[in-house]
């Protein structure tokens, strides 16, 4: 249940993505287009933009951990023994929530900070850019508190003990295959199926 909660949340927060992308292309692009072709622009243009793609930066970084895709060398793991491996992850995910833990921290303390000093044009609190830190640092926490219970607890697959991928290309051509064979078992269940009926008759 709790694995379908952060499914769903992490869809939801692909579609905060896309609506911010949509956001940043109006304003970025409406204001080239106003400046070049009416002499003038949008303000706040510039400013808020710059905010959102720090949110689009930190929400697209809690996505990837849960759908391990944050880069990095993973050959040495995959040649491990599966209790080698265990270790290896336990270890990489401590660290990781000790940097988080530094990461909340710092965000907290910036957000403070910041709470009365609103920025120049679009007069909006400054906090608002260390607020994602404390977003992204809390649900990656959870993400790997997550994957800590699952590994110490329940039992990973070979698969999940690997948290990263060695190149972008790879993460979407394993996903693409994976996508593709589930697409033949169906098919395949499918037509045994119809087998199976036609013999009845």
């Amino acid at each position: 249940m709790f694995d379908r909660m952060l499914s769903g949340l992490m869809r939801q927060l692909e579609a905060v993505i896309g609506v911010i992308l949509a956001i940043m292309v109006v304003l970025v692009f409406g204001n080239v287009v106003l400046r070049y072709g009416f002499n003038s622009g949008i303000t706040i243009s510039e400013e808020v933009s710059r905010y959102l793609f720090i949110w689009l930066t930190f929400i697209g970084a809690v996505i990837a951990v849960h759908e391990h895709a944050h880069l990095g060398v993973d050959s040495l793991v995959q040649a491990l023994p599966r209790k080698d491996k265990l270790f290896c992850v336990v270890v990489s995910e401590l660290l990781m929530l000790y940097t988080l833990g530094i990461l909340f921290e710092g965000s907290w303390k910036q957000t403070v900070i910041n709470m009365a000093t609103k920025s120049p044009v679009a007069e909006v609190p400054l906090a608002l850019i260390y607020m994602a830190g404390l977003f992204a640092s809390v649900l990656m926490g959870i993400l790997i508190l997550r994957n800590l219970y699952k590994v110490l607890f329940i039992g990973a697959l070979d698969q999940d003990l690997i948290m990263t991928v060695e190149s972008e290309d790879l993460a979407g051509l394993d996903q693409a295959t994976q996508l593709f064979l589930v697409k033949e078992d169906a098919a395949a269940i499918a037509r045994a199926g119809s087998v199976q009926s036609e013999r009845r008759t």
